[in-house]
């Protein structure tokens, strides 16, 4: 794909498949593939084939919930990506865009939710604790937000932006 040579490399991750059903990459790599060439659909037949062999494989769930996200399915995307968190709690980008699909579908609460218990299995994640000051500060709850904001100060000492953030987060009510 990084050649611009995309039908050689959907043969060469069909090739991959046929050799081993159960290769998480090459489902994710052939629907990403598919994807650049503006085919979703055949990418989601895909997944959804591999989702049947490998159904507890949160890279599976995590790329269907993205495409179904550009589809414009935001409840059945939610629910993949909830799977893909729930699957691997230790990868932060899972519950960071599970979060975020949440905030976005207006269930602003259960995001805070999601995205505080994803800080605290990843305390410096700096996408995390971004999006967690933001959702707090839209919640007209700025003081609320300065543990998170401290925090990226700790990951970004002496940021001048941080600063700044720290400063205004203080003046508020």
């Amino acid at each position: 794909m990084r050649q611009r040579r995309p039908e050689e490399a959907i043969a060469a991750y069909e090739r991959a498949l046929l050799l081993d059903l159960r290769f998480t990459g090459a489902y994710v790599n052939l629907a990403d593939a598919y994807r650049q060439q503006g085919n979703d659909a055949e990418g989601e037949k895909l997944l959804r084939r591999g989702l049947t062999l490998l159904p507890r494989t949160p890279d599976l769930h995590h790329v269907l919930g993205l495409l179904l996200v550009r589809k414009g399915d935001k409840g059945a995307a939610i629910k993949e990506l909830a799977v893909a968190a729930k699957l691997a709690p230790d990868n932060a980008r899972y519950s960071y865009v599970y979060g975020v699909g949440l905030h976005s579908a207006g269930r602003r609460g259960e995001a805070l939710t999601v995205l505080r218990a994803a800080e605290a299995r990843h305390p410096y994640d700096l996408e995390i604790l971004g999006t967690l000051v933001s959702m707090i500060r839209e919640a007209g709850k700025p003081r609320d937000a300065l543990p998170y904001a401290r925090k990226i100060a700790e990951a970004l000492p002496g940021d001048p932006a941080v600063k700044r953030l720290i400063a205004e987060l203080e003046q508020t009510n």
